[in-house]
């Protein structure tokens, strides 16, 4: 009885070793599949031996599993919040103020700044006319005096006049006997000169006028010809009563060429271009932003006097109806009205015989004081 059992007992064990002896490759056993039955030795299933490999999951496009959370409600990916689309500016009127822009390359990047700066004011349109080194020390380019006179005469009139020029104006002033030298006293004096022209053509139309200031550029011997050429600028349309604009720190540091700086929003962003000279859009908006400052008070006070302006035709004098100065009269003064002063009084002296009035004593004009 006891060799029988152990007979059966080394029968068995020969029968496990069997499978662990053969060679590598034999050893890979496939899953079983679902409803076959398991032909492994008795031992190997009671040992473990042989277990098949874990059944991976099915390749794309097999049925997906999707997790339930405890309620029953099967979770769903959220669909990305809408961006809300940016409206487009308003279409500009037909009958828009016009803000003319003039000078050189440094207008032209300021032209496009005051576009995004009015872009919501459908009442107001920006026209530039700008040449990259258009100035007023030489005028076989552009003559701005003559420019100006033309435009401001044609339709629709220019409400506003904002002029950024001088930065290619280091140079000599030629004329036609003789060649001025820069920077000299006789340059200044030419300089300002044509400078006035531009102011007095905007005055005899009535058309507010402001300077924009010059900024320094990343060359330094150019930058200090521009310092030279912004003071004569502020200076003179300090004197004649213009709107000077000063725009140099904003753009500098140490009174230096800045390549970047805060822009509107207080983030540090690249301000000029690579060349040195041009601005970036944002530099362009933060140039704009200190010019619309002054510009749009002006186009708001001018507004009724432009709407005026633009109706008037023909010829003779134009009387506001509602000037706070005007008598109650129906009529202008004509010269029948005027009756001339009586002989022997101060005002014939004056206005008749053209001799100066008698001095008084104890004024300026009297002599004892001189």
């Amino acid at each position: 009885m006891f060799r029988n059992y152990a007979r059966l007992l080394a029968i068995a064990i020969l029968a496990a070793a069997v499978p662990l002896a053969t060679p590598a490759p034999a050893q890979i056993f496939k899953p079983q599949q679902q409803g076959q039955p398991d032909n492994r030795p008795f031992l190997m299933r009671l040992f473990g031996f042989g277990q098949p490999e874990v059944v991976r999951p099915p390749p794309s496009g097999g049925p997906r599993i999707i997790k339930v959370p405890p309620d029953g409600t099967p979770q769903r990916r959220k669909p990305p919040p809408a961006v809300a689309a940016k409206p487009p500016p308003p279409v500009k009127k037909d009958d828009a103020r016009v803000v003319l822009v003039i000078g050189d390359r440094l207008a032209a990047d300021l032209g496009r700044g005051l576009d995004v700066a009015f872009a919501d004011r459908p009442d107001v349109a920006i026209e530039t006319k700008t040449l990259d080194d258009a100035g007023l020390a030489a005028t076989a380019d552009i003559d701005w005096k003559a420019f100006l006179e033309t435009r401001l005469a044609a339709r629709p009139r220019p409400a506003a006049v904002v002029a950024m020029i001088g930065r290619a104006d280091g140079r000599p002033i030629e004329l036609n006997d003789r060649s001025v030298d820069f920077p000299s006293a006789d340059w200044e004096t030419i300089y300002k000169a044509r400078l006035n022209e531009l102011m007095r053509v905007a005055r005899e139309h009535a058309v507010p006028f402001q300077w924009v200031g010059l900024v320094p550029v990343a060359d330094p011997g150019a930058t200090n010809d521009i310092t030279y050429i912004d003071g004569v600028i502020r200076d003179e349309a300090s004197e004649k009563g213009a709107t000077y604009i000063d725009v140099w720190d904003p753009f500098s540091q140490n009174g230096a060429f800045a390549a970047s700086g805060p822009d509107l929003d207080g983030q540090v962003r690249q301000l000029r271009l690579k060349d040195g000279i041009g601005f970036t859009r944002s530099g362009s908006r933060k140039l704009a932003f200190y010019v619309e400052q002054t510009l749009r008070p002006a186009l708001d006070v001018a507004a009724p006097t432009a709407e005026l302006m633009q109706k008037v035709s023909g010829e003779g004098l134009v009387m506001l109806l509602n000037d706070p100065g005007a008598t109650g009269e129906d009529r202008l003064l004509a010269a029948a009205d005027l009756k001339p002063p009586k002989p022997g009084t101060a005002l014939h002296r004056l206005t008749v015989e053209g001799l100066p009035l008698e001095p008084v004593a104890g004024r300026y004009d009297s002599a004892a004081l001189r």
